[in-house]
């Protein structure tokens, strides 16, 4: 398994990952319709952060965006910090370590980029995701509105302890 930065090519694939990852909240969250095209326009991410995408048997099963300190993020999060955005994970690679993987990387981001503090929005519905965010140290340190009628809440890292989450993931990236 690769981890590597998107290029233009990799934008069907990466869009159509972020589908099938994302299929299984269907009946979670209201006007599934556009929730689910606006999450087909992953590849779109990369125009304002760093896109990473992992390839597992020469095919594309997994992506993540790492938006760093001053670039154009969503208000819940201040400019400072770097933010993991849309960890997405093929179903039929789960379980392979590509999640963890993807992780890692954003935060070798972070560390690379002097962010004070990583942060990230989830759900409890993404209870896989949500597990391994916590095992390396992520605190939820805000409630979100909820999007869509499903509930969030903001998480974070701070830089101190970065390093140890990398570790913790079994890694050591430097990007």
């Amino acid at each position: 398994m690769t981890v590597r930065s998107f290029t233009s090519h990799d934008e069907g694939a990466v869009n159509a990952v972020a589908r099938a990852a994302f299929a299984q909240y269907e009946g979670h969250y209201e006007d599934w319709p556009s929730f689910i095209d606006g999450i087909g326009r992953m590849a779109q991410l990369a125009a304002g952060g760093d896109l990473l995408v992992a390839e597992y048997g020469g095919e594309i099963a997994g992506a993540v965006v790492h938006v760093g300190p001053g670039q154009p993020r969503s208000p819940i999060f201040p400019d400072e910090w770097s933010v993991i955005r849309m960890l997405v994970v093929a179903p039929g690679a789960r379980g392979l370590g590509i999640g963890r993987q993807l992780v890692a990387a954003c935060l070798a981001c972070a560390r690379r980029d002097g962010a004070p503090a990583v942060g990230l929005h989830t759900s409890p519905i993404m209870a896989s995701a949500l597990r391994l965010y916590t095992a390396i140290g992520f605190r939820r340190d805000a409630d979100l509105p909820p999007i869509r009628g499903v509930p969030y809440g903001r998480y974070v890292l701070p830089a101190n302890r970065v390093d140890a989450a990398i570790a913790g993931l079994g890694m050591a990236f430097t990007p």
